[in-house]
């Protein structure tokens, strides 16, 4: 039999993987089995074991596959920001959250397979320490906004992590769960409320003194 050429090995994966994935959704990972897989990508049962040892090991090859695609998207999505505390910031963060959310939803249902099934064994290392991933990702741009005011002993990582996981929240029940405006409100708004405590705080900024007018007695 003729060696594979790597092109076609990577293609032979790919394939194999979005058929699994398909399948992993439509009737969950115990719920599916290799000869399923097969089927729908129309190869044998062998050839599947010729690239995964084990459907788990697919399941795996599956999320790392994910995981790396998310990472580039978490990049991109962070690299632009500047001042990261700032309202113009936050909003386009949120833009940025709600098009990974919004164009990744497998991703998404991969994960709670994995958690109903698993345990979250294969995504947990996704959450594991992750405002001090935000922090080696933005440090120089979270330390110039912790030197901009006071903090009262928040860390700038995990108020900064804290409003990211906001925005993944607010637009996974919006996209995963049928929310349709859990909050009472068009996104934009929502959004915009959000950020506003985020920024302000729940009470908002103080109202500004009122100046006499002239000639008041």
């Amino acid at each position: 039999m003729p060696r594979l050429k790597d092109q076609d090995i990577e293609r032979n994966k790919r394939r194999i993987q979005q058929a699994a994935m398909r399948m992993f959704i439509k009737q969950g990972y115990h719920g599916t089995s290799l000869r399923d897989i097969a089927k729908a990508c129309k190869v044998s049962v062998g050839n599947i074991y010729n690239y995964y040892p084990t459907k788990e090991k697919l399941f795996s090859a599956i999320v790392a596959s994910y995981e790396a695609k998310m990472e580039g998207l978490r990049a991109e999505a962070l690299g632009p920001l500047d001042n990261v505390f700032d309202p113009d910031g936050l909003k386009q963060l949120a833009a940025a959250v709600q098009k990974i959310v919004y164009g990744n939803p497998d991703y998404w249902r991969l994960m709670y397979i994995d958690v109903v099934e698993f345990g979250n064994r294969h995504f947990a290392g996704s959450f594991r320490g992750l405002a001090r991933n935000m922090e080696a990702r933005l440090g120089d741009r979270l330390r110039q906004a912790a030197a901009k005011g006071a903090w009262n002993g928040i860390d700038p990582a995990l108020a900064f992590t804290a409003v990211y996981l906001q925005f993944f929240t607010y637009f996974l029940v919006e996209k995963l769960f049928g929310g349709k405006e859990h909050l009472g409100m068009p996104d934009d708004q929502a959004i915009g409320q959000l950020i506003q405590i985020a920024s302000h705080g729940l009470r908002g900024q103080p109202a500004a003194p009122r100046r006499a007018k002239q000639g008041a007695s």
